[in-house]
């Protein structure tokens, strides 16, 4: 199992095992700055049967926090974003868990989880009603303006529809090239969305995809996620002070070296 799950995950996790079954701690991380982790709970009466938890504090964090999912607008997000990746809420345990499965079903399950466990950090972010910067609108209209009538820039759009998880910023398609999807990194959690999706495409669905996470300033993220980011991702370029050299190493990325026109 351990085997399955460091190739699903490129070895970004730790296996433990605990009472219940395993205690799963990956690198990504939390607003809190805690790594997200599960576990792999074995079935008290099915050999090889198990099913994925978290540690029942999610969502009493996320409401600690601010989050009112009473509200329509917020339970109906969360129902959708329950149903959409296979998980649910036991409300008197407070704990986010999936159905039963076989244990050949966990890694393909595990990255399924480790989505969900991303996208529910959305609703904090929304809830500390950031101001959004104008870095990624003048980043947008750059990147449009240099790519007319040499790519199609899809926006807020999934790459495929077996990558439909994670949606980056643009997805750039040219002619002959693997699709370039850019992230806009204002938080370190579009830039763990990067690195996700990059995984996803290399050991899940094993689609040629380049990933490119630009970063408004240097700071922006940690010197740790920034090593994993370029490390892992295509490229992880600075925005601020160095603009046009930015969004001139997409656009290579992009069209290839040459830069040849797409007609």
């Amino acid at each position: 199992m351990k085997e399955a799950l460091c190739h699903a995950f490129c070895g970004d996790l730790k296996l433990t095992d605990v009472p219940v079954g395993y205690a799963v701690t990956t690198t990504f991380r939390k607003d809190d700055g805690d790594s997200i982790a599960f576990y792999l709970v074995r079935d008290k009466t099915r050999t090889g049967v198990y099913r994925i938890e978290d540690d029942g504090t999610t969502i009493a964090f996320l409401e600690g926090a601010g989050v009112d999912f009473s509200t329509e607008t917020r339970s109906d997000a969360f129902q959708a974003l329950l149903e959409g990746h296979g998980i649910e809420f036991d409300e008197d345990e407070m704990l986010l868990h999936t159905a039963s499965m076989p244990e050949a079903d966990l890694p393909r399950a595990a990255m399924r989880f480790l989505s969900f466990m991303l996208r529910i950090n959305d609703f904090l972010l929304l809830t500390k009603d950031k101001v959004a910067s104008t870095f990624k609108q003048d980043a947008a209209n750059q990147i449009l303006a240099k790519l007319e009538g040499k790519a199609l820039v899809e926006q807020d759009k999934p790459v495929s529809g077996t990558l439909s998880d994670t949606i980056p910023d643009l997805v750039i398609r040219a002619k002959d090239r693997s699709p370039v999807a850019v992230f806009f990194g204002t938080s370190a959690q579009r830039v763990n969305d990067a690195i996700f999706l990059q995984m996803q495409a290399l050991y899940e669905t094993h689609e040629d995809l380049q990933v490119i996470a630009l970063l408004e300033r240097e700071n922006v993220i940690g010197h740790d996620l920034r090593r994993r980011a370029s490390n892992r991702l295509t490229a992880v370029p600075i925005y601020r002070g160095d603009e046009s050299t930015a969004i001139n190493r997409i656009e290579r990325e992009a069209l290839g070296a040459n830069l040849s026109t797409v007609h």
